[in-house]
């Protein structure tokens, strides 16, 4: 029950700041940097996250702002 919060705060939090690191997002959620990991790989697992890696983007000029 309590990952099924953290899950939920997770996708709403990325909902207001769609253009945050992971080390923002775990910040701004008070998690560590290895749960908000965790999380992450399940909400994709699960199909209710789609990542991408920005290292093999070749536009990254994109996501500036």
């Amino acid at each position: 029950m309590e990952e099924d919060q953290d899950h939920f705060n997770i996708l709403r939090t990325i909902d207001k700041k769609t253009l945050s690191s992971q080390r923002e997002l775990a910040s701004a959620l008070g998690f560590s940097l290895g749960k908000l990991n965790y999380c992450l790989k399940s909400l994709k697992e699960k199909g209710y996250l789609k990542i991408n890696n920005f290292r093999k983007n070749k536009k990254k000029i994109n996501y500036f702002i």
